[in-house]
């Protein structure tokens, strides 16, 4: 029976839920008292109750339990491949998801910490999503989405990890024209954690002008880019810059 447990006035108990759909008590028919159960709430929050997930052997308090079952690898889940690419009839456990897309969508998935793209650019796309892959690396895996901001005529690349310390992870994505280094877009942000339900508005994530991004499609209309996950720790830090030599002369100059 999950809090808050309410009472009628003859003392039987109801959830919470199931008081919220009713009008009256379903064993007695006599109407609610206003008073709740302290004590089988107290009872409810300290019992262990197992996950409703089949399979499952977590059992745990009520709140913890809330806590678990939105990411347990036993729960049943449609292939999220199938909303941004279609064709894809998957339904499974999402333990078994990662083994799935490693056998079926082999472009999209990789165990190195980069994942090279090239992407054709198609007007008449009208999904948000236009790219979305799974790199599995560092013990983690890191979800990499490309988003078309129509409406706010920018391109929006994002990395998600279920890690609540997702910020000691980067991700740089690389823009490229094969056949003209001298032409790139480098980008690094941190990396989000999957339970920032604000993650697209999140002012961490890529933005690019989509004018830049249409300057950087190749002779076929494709994009070129790369996605890259690191470490934090790995980076080297940089030093303060310096006065220049020139700029201590022309301090200097104006001494005189």
């Amino acid at each position: 029976m999950k809090p808050p447990i309410h009472l009628c006035v003859d003392g039987h108990s109801i959830c919470g839920p199931c008081y919220d759909k009713s009008y009256q008590c379903h064993v007695c028919k006599k109407e609610f008292s206003p008073i709740r159960s302290a004590v089988l709430e107290s009872l409810a929050n300290k019992v262990l109750f197992p996950c409703t997930n089949a399979g499952c052997p977590k059992h745990a308090t009520l709140p913890l339990l809330e806590k678990h079952t939105p990411h347990c690898q036993f729960r049943i889940i449609n292939c999220f491949m199938a909303r941004v690419y279609g064709e894809c009839t998957w339904e499974g456990r999402a333990g078994d998801w990662m083994d799935h897309c490693f056998s079926e969508h082999k472009q999209k998935v990789t165990d190195l910490p980069f994942i090279t793209v090239k992407d054709k650019w198609d007007a008449k796309r009208t999904e948000p999503i236009l790219n979305y892959f799974l790199l599995r690396c560092f013990e983690k895996v890191f979800n990499v989405y490309q988003i078309y901001d129509k409406r706010g005529g920018r391109m929006m690349w994002t990395v998600l990890v279920n890690d609540d310390n997702a910020e000691k992870f980067y991700f740089e994505i690389d823009i490229f024209l094969p056949n003209l280094p001298s032409k790139r877009i480098v980008y690094r942000r941190p990396c989000k954690c999957e339970k920032d339900a604000d993650f697209l508005e999140h002012t961490q994530n890529v933005y690019i002008p989509v004018e830049n991004v249409f300057s950087m499609l190749d002779d076929s209309e494709a994009l070129n880019f790369i996605v890259r996950i690191g470490e934090v720790e790995n980076l080297p830090l940089l030093d303060t810059p310096t006065d220049s030599e020139s700029r201590i002369l022309l301090n200097h100059e104006d001494h005189k």
